[in-house]
């Protein structure tokens, strides 16, 4: 099958370079918009701290190692627990520890530059991001017929997937590492079909580059090894000749990578292949059909990342909608050129193989960077080659209906709701980072202990109180009792102590709590921080359902000040005497968790 001409000349019409790529551009700044006024947020604000010196008797970060939070030569969690900014119930084994000194590198550079003003370092990141749609755009000219081309470039650009790492600094690491990946294997792609010789250098380097940059290169990694595979096909002892460079690369960056320590263990957010294999197989497989609901019909991934129930349900969308579209390009072979056979054939195992980094760690659609190029390239096929078939009158009534559907589906996704979901939550997020800062403005003065009883939400119960620090306005010592998403009651025991319980059946665990945990503290328990020791008197498989904390001294010190999150604000509460108790109704923070 080959285009047609348009009426106005081939030369004149929009689906043609560089036209197209001026429309992808165009409508992914315009996306993009309400990114660009979202203030520091989350990590962004741990990265100010680091970078102020203000944690220097916590660890030893620096300008290269911004990603290295727990664990491992930079800190000790014993000693971030101590201070609070690690939760009590937080694993003695817990490791989250990043190898990207690029962006880390860049952060500190924007620090520098722009100080605390957020709007240029968007900027910064807004570069990268049109970098990499141009580059997509590269590919998809030169991979597919220049309509589907267009089409796949526009809705790569307008991808909903792009919200974190063009509003989140802490987040742009995602862009960074799949440009340098990409242009790894665009110079490898040149070099084996255009006999372009610098590519044989310039690939390995980039590729270099980027693992430097994130751990999501990889998926570029898988790209290249599908392109060889099932796009070059010449056979075994070719193809591992020409991968074998990337091979030794990786290789090496994983043997690094684990004999440094780096990665994420003994936290329920991140995967571990090697404690829990076989648990690390079955949520490796359902994040991965989370993932792919994203890649077909664009359902943000990031709606289920703070919410562990919603996983289940995500993953079973992902994967009936993926086979979906697997059986409509089944059935649309006939009127796909030879083109689109042969980059489909090697561009969709590749794309798929390239979620596997991302789904290893805390899900979300800012891992997509690399495996969108093979999404986006699917959804334009099947958009308009399927609307196409639609339109032909020897096709049975009953199956143009099936298809007109199916691409109305996909265009709702891509074109409507995906792109107006990275708007919204675009405005959202720039709400979050400005209530982070109210928050801690107007939180109750505490010179001692700040106790923060409840708050499930963790721009509240960790960042927060860093927002708190970088305005001066931080207590001595800070303690978080509990992040579990449910009403909590304070049973007072004693003048010095009370119980924590958490009221709610079932029992859910909170996005925080699963964060700094693979698995909930057991009954038992014991921990002292300071003055404060800590008892698990109940517990299952979701978190602590009783906990009795004895504070050394009379509840009503002055040292102490016990404030819990009201849903606008942290509150001070007032405990009951011994023998009394408090019911503190749950509400959901500014992120809705």
């Amino acid at each position: 099958m080959t285009e047609r001409p348009s009426r106005a000349g081939t030369t004149g019409a929009w689906w043609h370079w560089p036209r197209s790529l001026v429309l992808a551009l165009g409508l992914g700044i315009l996306v993009s918009l309400p990114s660009l006024n979202v203030g520091l947020l989350l990590d962004d604000l741990v990265h100010r701290l680091v970078l102020s010196g203000q944690l220097s008797s916590m660890g030893d970060w620096g300008p290269l190692t911004l990603y290295e939070f727990v664990g491992g030569p930079r800190s000790d969690p014993m000693r971030l627990r101590e201070f609070g900014l690690l939760p009590w119930w937080a694993s003695d084994s817990l490791v989250v520890r990043f190898f990207r000194p690029v962006p880390s590198a860049l952060l500190s550079l924007d620090a520098w530059l722009f100080d605390d003003a957020p709007f240029p370092a968007h900027l910064h990141s807004l570069a990268w991001f049109l970098g990499l749609v141009t580059l997509v755009g590269w590919f998809h000219r030169r991979l597919l017929p220049p309509s589907v081309a267009a089409l796949a470039t526009v809705l790569y650009a307008v991808a909903a997937a792009h919200l974190f790492p063009v509003a989140w600094l802490a987040s742009r690491h995602p862009l960074i590492s799949a440009l340098l990946g990409l242009l790894a294997v665009a110079s490898h792609v040149r070099a084996r079909e255009d006999g372009w010789k610098p590519g044989r250098v310039l690939a390995p380097l980039l590729l270099i580059a980027a693992l430097l940059s994130g751990e999501a290169a990889l998926g570029s990694v898988a790209l290249l090894g599908a392109y060889e595979v099932f796009g070059r096909r010449e056979g075994w002892r070719r193809t591992t000749v020409e991968l074998l460079p990337f091979a030794v690369l990786v290789v090496l960056y994983l043997g690094f990578y684990a004999s440094q320590g780096y990665g994420a263990r003994g936290s329920g957010g991140y995967l571990d292949p090697i404690g829990a294999p076989g648990a690390f197989l079955a949520t490796l497989l359902q994040r991965v059909c989370i993932l792919a609901g994203e890649l077909v019909v664009a359902t943000p991934s990031d709606v289920a990342t703070g919410t562990p129930a919603l996983h289940s349900g995500f993953a079973a969308w992902g994967a009936l909608t993926t086979v979906g579209a697997l059986l409509m390009l089944r059935a649309l072979r006939p009127h796909l050129s030879e083109q689109e056979r042969a980059t489909l054939r090697w561009l969709l195992p590749g794309g798929l193989a390239a979620t596997l980094p991302g789904a290893a760690g805390v899900i979300g659609g800012r891992v997509l960077m690399v495996p969108l190029l093979a999404g986006s390239a699917l959804a334009a096929v099947l958009i308009l080659r399927g609307w196409a078939a639609a339109r032909e009158a020897s096709l049975p009534r009953r199956h143009q209906l099936l298809l007109r559907t199916a691409v109305f589906v996909l265009v709702l996704g891509h074109v409507v709701l995906g792109p107006l979901f990275r708007m919204g939550l675009g405005i959202a997020l720039g709400h979050i980072a400005d209530e982070q800062w109210r928050i801690a403005r107007e939180a109750p003065p505490c010179a001692g202990t700040l106790v923060m009883v409840a708050a499930s939400d963790p721009s509240v119960s960790l960042y927060v109180p860093a927002a708190m620090l970088l305005q001066g306005r931080a207590p001595r010592l800070y303690r978080l009792l509990s992040a579990a998403p449910h009403d909590h009651i304070i049973e007072r025991t004693s003048p010095e102590a009370f119980d924590l319980v958490v009221s709610g059946t079932p029992r859910h665990p909170g996005f925080w709590e699963l964060v700094n945990r693979d698995t909930p503290p057991p009954v038992g328990t014991k921990l002292r921080l300071g003055d404060l020791n800590i008892t698990v008197l109940e517990s299952n498989d979701a978190g602590f359902m009783r906990a009795h904390f004895d504070f050394g001294k009379a509840l009503e010190s002055t040292e102490l000040c016990f404030v819990t999150w009201s849903g606008d604000g942290l509150r001070a509460i007032t405990l009951p005497p011994p023998g009394e108790h408090l019911s503190l109704p749950y509400s959901q923070g500014p992120a809705r968790l």
